[in-house]
């Protein structure tokens, strides 16, 4: 099914706005990261890092059924307009205790526009385009992924270490004035009142999830899966530059090389098919074929070696990308997306936060070769184990006439 011209029109806005938001998240977190490194300590780095992930975590309950209750243009006009200032604040305040602090305030921020720029999506596109639309919204997020690490270290040597969370300022801006000219809006269905919604727990997107007989075993997949992920990303750096003795040019391509991958990945998503089961195997199948590449990695003897599956990492890892969040899509009601898409923000989240952790503790006792062919083995055997759960699920919720 094509697009509407309002439709169409409503996403390519929104993938710009986005596009631009992340280009800009990521250029500011590399003056962050140089404004933070003379300090001398590692903990001024991960200080940074839970900074900006711990509020998505902690006020999803909350992000979500605000996101369920509340107009989005208006919510989302508002919040790029907090985050702008906020955004401000850090480029004028360079203290480690004022970067730090308003970090946590902007990721307040973000944890409610998240989840709202996730609900509205398949409300302007619609059930049947939801695969379609997040292609392209995945696709501008991994390529701002390449090129805002380049982007940030060029302004920094060119205009120090304020411009470029200036700039980040004005994306948030931008996204503020964007969402005005949408013409599609996701309101409040009858059912989420205040006084609905305020009766509900506060867990009740991760309840949501977690009692859902298809999406448990997926997200305890995908949760896995990052972890693993994650693990490796913080051996990455070590395998490369001292295992392998490459140089700080051969890790940037390395990254680079994913990078592309996952766009590369999202694009070709556009095509995948909308079923349960169609989704959930291919989402298990690009969760192998990422295991089984960074498995791989592990054994290799040159860096060079390490491009093409890393690439091809990158491939899957992007369609597995949007083929979960088109499956969570489908599988949740339409007035319940916001809490849904908050608590998932959330797990996948703390997946990533105790990634961080764990690979610290890892690789105090396993080598950067070894933390690779089990990280990748860990992600293949994931879905050894859970992908049949997931498969009978949603071949029983196809057969129900639930599929989609």
């Amino acid at each position: 099914m094509t697009y509407s011209v309002a439709q169409a029109r409503d996403i390519r806005l929104l993938a710009l706005l986005r596009g631009g938001s992340f280009l800009g998240d990521a250029v500011a977190l590399v003056a962050l990261y140089l404004r933070l490194a003379p300090v001398g300590h590692a903990w001024a780095i991960a200080a940074l890092a839970i900074a900006g992930s711990l509020p998505l975590v902690v006020l999803a309950p909350l992000a979500g059924h605000v996101v369920d209750r509340v107009p989005a243009k208006r919510m989302l006009v508002l919040l790029g307009l907090f985050e702008a200032v906020v955004c401000v604040g850090i480029g004028y305040w360079h203290g480690i205790a004022a970067t730090l602090g308003l970090m946590a305030v902007l990721s307040c921020g973000i944890a409610f526009s998240m989840p709202g720029y996730s609900a509205l999506i398949p409300s302007i596109a619609g059930n049947d385009n939801v695969a379609r639309s997040q292609s392209m919204m995945q696709a501008v997020q991994g390529g701002a992924s390449v090129l805002g690490p380049v982007l940030g270290g060029l302004l920094v040597g060119w205009s120090g270490q304020s411009w470029p969370l200036y700039l980040d300022a004005m994306s948030f801006a931008l996204g503020s004035i964007g969402a005005t000219m949408l013409r599609h809006d996701r309101r409040p269905s009858p059912q989420n009142t205040i006084e609905a919604v305020a009766s509900e727990p506060m867990t009740s997107g991760v309840t949501l999830i977690w009692n859902d007989g298809l999406l448990r075993p997926v997200i305890v997949t995908v949760m896995v899966f990052l972890l693993s992920l994650g693990i490796t990303n913080v051996a990455e750096v070590f395998f490369v530059t001292q295992t392998l003795h490459g140089s700080a040019t051969q890790y940037g391509l390395v990254g680079a090389s994913f990078g592309l991958g996952t766009v590369a990945g999202a694009l070709f998503s556009r095509r995948l098919a909308q079923g349960l089961v169609e989704l959930a195997r291919s989402l298990l199948i690009t969760v192998v074929v990422v295991g089984i590449a960074i498995g791989v990695i592990g054994l290799v003897s040159k860096v060079i070696f390490i491009y093409p599956f890393m690439t091809i990492a990158g491939l899957a890892a992007g369609i597995a990308q949007v083929a979960a969040v088109t499956l969570f899509t489908l599988r949740t009601p339409e007035p319940l997306r916001g809490r849904m898409f908050a608590a998932l923000g959330a797990m996948t989240t703390a997946s990533q936060i105790g990634a961080m952790t764990a690979g610290g503790l890892v690789l105090t006792v396993l080598a950067p070769r070894t933390v690779f062919q089990v990280g990748g083995g860990a992600s293949a055997l994931s879905v050894v184990i859970l992908g049949p759960l997931a498969l009978r699920a949603s071949a029983r919720a196809h057969a129900r006439g639930t599929d989609g």
